[in-house]
C-alpha cells in the first residue's frame, strides 16, 4: 500500500477560496487608488474591472499564481490608458507570478474575441466582476451571453480535448511530466469547468454560481447529474487538494532558478522537495501519479458523457460518426466517406488523420481549409505535425494576425514543421501583442524545445 503524503497545510480548495478573497480585495483597493490618482474619483464612469483566469474562477494560490484581470472599458481614451499602466504597476509591487491586463477591452473588442476566438473568449465568458460602473458591468454580461451558445460550447468542448492531448506530450522535458500540463494535471480540470457552463446551457439555468472554486461547483454538478460517485467525488477532491498545494511548493523551490514559474516532476525536483519536508523521492512520484489518476478518471467520464448529451442535441448516429472520425484506427477510406456539413466531426476528422499520420487525406483538408476563418478549424490544422511549413506560412503571415485569432500564432510558432521565416515574420511585427510574439521569439533564440517549454 502507498504511504499517503500528509502536507500538513490547508485544505487545498479552502486555501484557493482564501487567496482569491485576499485577492479580490487587494484589486479593488488598487482599482479604487488608481481611479482616485487619473480620474479623482473612486468609481469612475465608463470602467468596471473582472478577473479572469485561475482568479476568475476562484482558484487562485498565493503570489504563485498570475494576477489575471481584465479591464471593460466603453471607450479608449487617454485616461483609460494611463489608468491601466498605472494598475499594472500597482499590482506588480505584491510580486506575483506575472501580472497580467489584456490592452483590448472595449465592446467592440470584447465582441470580436468572442465571435472568433476560442482561447481569448474563454477568458472573457470566465469573467468575474469585481469593481465598476455598474451600467458597463449590465452591458457586458448581455455581450457574454449574446454570442456564447451550446454550438460555441460544444466547439471549444472538442478542440481543446484534442488540443490538450497532442499539447500535454509537446510539454514533456527529458521524460518528465509537467505538473500542471498532463493528464490529470491540473490544467486537465478546466474540462470540469466547461461541463458544468454547458450543463447550464443545456439545461437552461440561469442559477447565480456560489462564491467557491469553480471545479468544485463542476464536480458538485457531476455528481447531481450521477456522472460519478459520492466516493468518486471524496477521491478527486482530495486529489485536488494535494494538487494545490504540491504545484505551489514546486513554484516555491524554483523560484528564482532556471525553471521559475515551471513545474516539471523531474529527479532533481523531488530531491529538492525532501529538503522542505517531502518524504523520499519514490513516495513523492507514487503520491503524485494517485492522485493523478484519479482526476485523468474524472475527466474521461466528463468526455464520455459530453459526447453523449452532444448526441441528444445532434441526434442521429452523430455519436458514431464522431468517433469514428478522430479514432486513429480509422481507415483513411472509411474517414475520407465522414465529411459533412458537421463542424464538429469535420474537426475531428482533422485530428483523426493526424494521429493516424494519414497525410495524404490531411494535406486534402489543409487545401479545403486554406481560406478559413473558423478558429477551431484553422487551430486544428496548424497543431498537427503533419502540417506543411507553407501552410503554416499562410495562416502564420494572414490570418492568424488578424484580431480575435492571436493566440494562433503561439500554437503555429511551437509546431516543429515552422519556418524561421515564418517566426521572424511573428517575432518582429510591431503591431502584435508580446504573448503572441513571445513563443515565436524563444522558437527563433532556442529552437522548438524551448517554444514548447515556456511559462
Amino acid at each position: 500500500m502507498k504511504k499517503s503524503i500528509n502536507l500538513n497545510k490547508f485544505n487545498g480548495l479552502e486555501r484557493a477560496l482564501k487567496d482569491t478573497q485576499k485577492f479580490d480585495i487587494l484589486v479593488k483597493n488598487a482599482y479604487k487608488t488608481t481611479a482616485k490618482e487619473i480620474f479623482n474619483k473612486q468609481n469612475p464612469s465608463g470602467l468596471a474591472l473582472y478577473t479572469y483566469g485561475s482568479p476568475g474562477r476562484i482558484e487562485l494560490v498565493g503570489r504563485e499564481s498570475d494576477a489575471d484581470i481584465f479591464l471593460v472599458e466603453k471607450r479608449r481614451s487617454v485616461e483609460s490608458e494611463k489608468f491601466r499602466e498605472l494598475l499594472t504597476r500597482k499590482l506588480d509591487k505584491f510580486n506575483f507570478s506575472k501580472v497580467d491586463l489584456p490592452p483590448w477591452g472595449t465592446f467592440d473588442e470584447v465582441e470580436t474575441y468572442l465571435k472568433k476566438s476560442l482561447i481569448e473568449g474563454n477568458q472573457i465568458l470566465e469573467t468575474r466582476f469585481i469593481i465598476g460602473n455598474k451600467n458597463v458591468h449590465k452591458k457586458f454580461e448581455l455581450q457574454k451571453i449574446k454570442f456564447n451558445s451550446i454550438e460555441r460550447e460544444q466547439k471549444n468542448f472538442i478542440f481543446n480535448r484534442f488540443y490538450l492531448n497532442q499539447y500535454f506530450r509537446q510539454r514533456v522535458r527529458d521524460n518528465a511530466l509537467n505538473i500542471k500540463y498532463c493528464h490529470g494535471g491540473t490544467r486537465d480540470l478546466l474540462f470540469v469547468s466547461w461541463y458544468e457552463r454547458y450543463i447550464k446551457m443545456l439545461d437552461r439555468n440561469n442559477d447565480s454560481i456560489k462564491y467557491e472554486p469553480r471545479v468544485k461547483t463542476g464536480l458538485k454538478k457531476l455528481e447531481g447529474k450521477g456522472i460519478i460517485t459520492k466516493k468518486e467525488l471524496e477521491r478527486v477532491i482530495k486529489a485536488i487538494n494535494f494538487y494545490i498545494n504540491f504545484r505551489s511548493d514546486v513554484l516555491k523551490i524554483n523560484d528564482g532558478t532556471s525553471d521559475n514559474g515551471l513545474t516539471f516532476l523531474d529527479d532533481k525536483t523531488l530531491h529538492r522537495l525532501t529538503k522542505i519536508g517531502y518524504p523520499s523521492p519514490l513516495v513523492t512520484r507514487e503520491n503524485f501519479e494517485m492522485h493523478r489518476d484519479a482526476i485523468k478518471k474524472i475527466i474521461e467520464l466528463v468526455w464520455l458523457d459530453f459526447i453523449e448529451r452532444t448526441n441528444q442535441v445532434k441526434g442521429g448516429n452523430w455519436i458514431n460518426k464522431f468517433i469514428s472520425a478522430y479514432d486513429s484506427n480509422t481507415s483513411k477510406s472509411v474517414r475520407s466517406k465522414l465529411i459533412s456539413d458537421d463542424p464538429l466531426i469535420n474537426i475531428a476528422l482533422i485530428w483523426g488523420a493526424s494521429e493516424s499520420k494519414q497525410k495524404e487525406l490531411f494535406e486534402n483538408f489543409e487545401k479545403k481549409y486554406k481560406n478559413s476563418t473558423d478558429w477551431a478549424t484553422i487551430g486544428s490544422i496548424v497543431c498537427s505535425p503533419l502540417c506543411s511549413p507553407k501552410t503554416l506560412h499562410n495562416f502564420g503571415t494572414g490570418q492568424a494576425k488578424e484580431r480575435g485569432y492571436g493566440y494562433l500564432l503561439r500554437i503555429i510558432a511551437r509546431n516543429r514543421n515552422v519556418s524561421n521565416q515564418t517566426l521572424k515574420s511573428i517575432a518582429d511585427d510591431g503591431g502584435l501583442e508580446q504573448r503572441y510574439k513571445e513563443v515565436a521569439r524563444a522558437a527563433l533564440d532556442g529552437g522548438n524545445k524551448n517554444a514548447n517549454n515556456q511559462v
